[in-house]
């Protein structure tokens, strides 16, 4: 009885668990020639919350590109801890890429089916796109402008297509600065999905690698 109990306990649990909606709160802002990106997570009406920054990106070539990342993580008590990790990328032989190269066609198919899968549960409750942008010449930032409304434009119409926009009401603008160079973009997103959908499509992403790596061998 008491196995029982436990064993429904856990079922409760799990679903539970699955049921739970996760935010995710994009941020990116870029200044000159400074970059600052941002993601905040938070889940359980923000009792457990995980921020991610990334301020700089640097290349070490002798050591391989890196990439300076911050974690700073609340957990329910209240206590932040901040971790500062440098993300080194591996150099791969060139027999690798051989081997792997009649396989790209199918794994893209492949990638793109879960891609779709995990952008369907995916709902945008918050987009805020600014963008400042001016040359020397106004003729040249009033066409710099036409281009970044298209490219702005393009991107909304393939956010549509792919996710769930909650948002009616997106807020959109392009600035020309006449006679004034220069650039500067704000982007904030804000997005919302359920945990049990990121484990479903994470288990179909494990088992593409694990079929796929024992093929590759």
């Amino acid at each position: 009885m008491r196995i029982l109990a436990l064993l429904l306990a856990s079922l409760i649990g799990l679903g539970l668990i699955l049921l739970i909606r996760a935010t995710v709160d994009f941020q990116y802002r870029r200044q000159a020639e400074n970059d600052h990106l941002e993601i905040q997570m938070s889940a359980v009406g923000g009792l457990w919350k995980f921020k991610l920054q990334v301020p700089t990106a640097r290349l070490t070539w002798e050591e391989g590109p890196q990439l300076e990342v911050l974690e700073e993580t609340q957990a329910v008590t209240g206590e932040e801890r901040d971790t500062k990790v440098n993300v080194r990328f591996r150099y791969f032989r060139r027999g690798f890429f051989y081997r792997l190269w009649p396989m790209i066609p199918r794994l893209l198919s492949k990638l793109n089916h879960i891609k779709v899968k995990f952008y369907r549960g995916i709902h945008c409750t918050l987009l805020d796109w600014k963008v400042k942008v001016g040359c020397k010449d106004a003729a040249y930032t009033a066409i710099l402008a036409g281009n970044f409304w298209s490219m702005i434009g393009y991107s909304l119409a393939k956010l549509y297509r792919q996710v769930t926009m909650d948002t009616n009401h997106p807020q959109l603008s392009v600035i020309p600065n006449f006679n004034q160079p220069g650039f500067s973009c704000e982007l904030h997103c804000v997005f919302k999905l359920r945990i049990g959908h990121i484990m479903v499509v994470g288990v179909d992403l494990i088992r593409l690698v694990m079929r796929e790596k024992s093929k590759f061998q």
